[in-house]
């Protein structure tokens, strides 16, 4: 467990995040109806990816109460996986042709990433499973941080 202290800067990194979305949201000129599909998908990335990262940053201590390490990252790892794993897919299959090529290219590696996440909670040892759990969390990140700053942009780029 010595991943905790970097999953709890996370967890404040997602957290500043989502909120300067809500400072993006007030600063726009236009009601959220009124944004185009792409700006629409930047806020709900941002937000929801945010909670994701958010709580599965705190999952592992909360797991820890009543599981040894080695459980742990198994369960935590295996059930990050599988909800990663759905997300993704529901987006892919939900997608439309005017979803940008950026966020289908972050979906399809993914893909790659959850199917990593459940083989490594199935296959992995406990190093493994640790290092790809941080790995899965700074991974959801960046996506956060990428609809932050195409979200900032279109914004910009209105004015």
């Amino acid at each position: 467990m010595y991943s905790i202290n970097l999953m709890l800067t996370i967890a404040q990194i997602a957290v500043g995040l989502a909120g300067f979305s809500a400072i993006i949201v007030t600063l726009n000129d236009k009601p959220i109806r009124d944004w185009d599909d792409t700006d629409r998908l930047s806020l709900r990335l941002l937000i929801q990816v945010s909670i994701m990262v958010i709580f599965f940053s705190l999952l592992p201590s909360l797991l820890l109460i009543s599981l040894n390490t080695g459980e742990v990252w198994l369960y935590g790892l295996w059930v990050y996986g599988l909800i990663h794993l759905a997300d993704v897919s529901f987006f892919l299959i939900h997608r439309t042709n005017a979803t940008s090529h950026i966020f289908r290219n972050a979906a399809i590696c993914g893909v790659a990433v959850a199917l990593a996440q459940v083989g490594v909670a199935w296959f992995g040892e406990d190093v493994a499973r640790e290092w790809l759990y941080v790995f899965s969390l700074l991974w959801h990140l960046g996506v956060v941080l990428m609809a932050f700053i195409l979200l900032l942009y279109q914004l910009r780029e209105s004015n």
